[in-house]
């Protein structure tokens, strides 16, 4: 079984649990890891058993044996290690919100096309047990046809302004770090809205820390959206149909059960368990891509990733949220 090379960019929290999850996978290895720092790199290296450990993101991009690159640094990091990954001939998977904007996500897309590399948003709930359990109760028609999506992925956080969430200079803010869940969640199901209309609450730093949305299809269909960095919420989300609703419970990012509610009918909860901590499926998806020599995923479209941003731009300027340079 071949076993791929996997090289990590960002020693954080993110980092951390991508490593855990690559470590349950048998045709994974995690073969380097790059800091800006190469006192953070040993750590990261002796805690996860990674053979290598580097100083400086250029040198991991430049170690010939590492094949696919996973970007966990910040938001505004993210197209410059793109670039430089790409540019060095690696394939990459990189967090979400996938750049500051859509004229980055729309660059990154060309030289990875141009280049003939894998590229992929790590929208990792995409590829976990539930959103496959939902996807063929929508094919069945158990909710006949889609009207209406409600979600909200919102936690408190108790960080002060130079935090990443709050700190403008890192893009910070609620709606790329957290909103970008929901969003892409009525994305999956409905598209790219026709029409949004948004309201915002922004911390002291001029980042969002609340923003509510309400999304109009061209089909008639409605999404109702929330996050927020200033509350805690239940983190679910519902579907609702003509013949009833489903809801998918507790985390947007990694729900347990759902729970199918058809009109006239007892609910039905559906279990959905997940192994490890759930990060280790979008990984497998990259590597079962780049097996069939496949260049993008058919479940996370790097088109729809920049219809996205797309989405989060025009938000951005409703509530008149920008970050340097833009």
């Amino acid at each position: 079984m071949k076993k791929y090379k996997w090289g990590l960019i960002g020693t954080g929290g993110i980092s951390n649990q991508f490593a855990e999850g690559l470590t349950s996978l048998e045709d994974a290895t995690i073969f380097a890891i790059g800091s800006r720092s190469q006192s953070s790199a040993d750590v990261f290296a002796k805690k996860w058993k990674v053979s290598r450990s580097y100083g400086t993101y250029e040198d991991l991009y430049a170690d010939p044996d590492v094949e696919v690159v996973y970007i966990g640094t910040p938001h505004n990091f993210h197209f410059q290690n793109v670039s430089d990954a790409l540019n060095a001939g690696k394939h990459v998977l990189c967090e979400k919100a996938f750049t500051i904007n859509a004229v980055e996500a729309r660059e990154l897309v060309a030289l990875a096309r141009q280049k003939k590399l894998f590229l992929m948003e790590a929208m990792w709930n995409r590829f976990q047990p539930w959103y496959g359990v939902v996807k063929q109760l929508l094919e069945e028609g158990r909710l006949g046809a889609l009207h209406h999506i409600k979600a909200d992925l919102s936690f408190r956080f108790d960080v002060g302004p130079e935090h990443r969430i709050y700190n403008r200079d890192l893009a910070g803010g609620a709606l790329l770090d957290l909103g970008v869940y929901p969003i892409a969640l009525a994305s999956a199901f409905f598209g790219k809205p026709e029409e949004i209309m948004s309201a915002a609450h922004l911390y002291e730093t001029g980042v969002d820390d609340q923003v509510s949305m309400i999304f109009k299809y061209a089909s008639g269909a409605t999404a109702e959206l929330g996050c927020s960095t200033r509350y805690l919420s239940k983190n679910n989300a519902t579907l609702h149909g003509s013949k009833g609703y489903l809801e998918i419970h507790g985390m947007l990012v990694r729900p347990a059960k759902i729970t199918l509610q058809e009109q006239g009918e007892d609910p039905l909860v559906i279990e959905t368990p997940h192994s490890s901590n759930g990060h280790q499926y979008e990984a497998q998806a990259v590597m079962d891509m780049l097996k069939e020599g496949q260049i993008e995923h058919a479940l996370m479209p790097l088109d729809e990733t920049i219809e996205i941003m797309e989405t989060m731009d025009q938000i951005r300027g409703d509530i008149k949220v920008s970050y340097p340079g833009e």
